[in-house]
């Protein structure tokens, strides 16, 4: 993959709503832009489970999460393995 496929993917992730999956991996995670007035997706959420976006870098998102003892736990995702993009579905309510 190249810069300027990694450089389109973190746009996409951080300005828009999507579904995708990760390499080796077959769940499905979803970007949640809960700010209209930042323009920016700062969850990712993969069933009830979700994460704060900490830093969309040039080659990867930084996530963190508390859990209820407030013990913080980091993760990252790279650009590069993400893959099966699509818009967000709703679900019916």
């Amino acid at each position: 993959m190249n810069k300027k496929n990694i450089k389109e993917i973190r746009e996409i992730l951080k300005t828009t709503e999507v579904e995708f999956t990760i390499k080796g991996n077959s769940r499905v995670y979803e970007t949640c832009c809960y700010n209209e007035e930042l323009n920016e997706c700062g969850l990712i959420w993969q069933g009830i489970h979700g994460m704060n976006v900490n830093k969309w870098g040039p080659t990867c998102v930084t996530l963190y999460s508390y859990n209820m003892l407030q013990k913080k736990s980091t993760g990252r995702i790279k650009y590069s393995d993400i893959e099966n993009f699509s818009p967000k579905t709703k679900n019916a309510e």
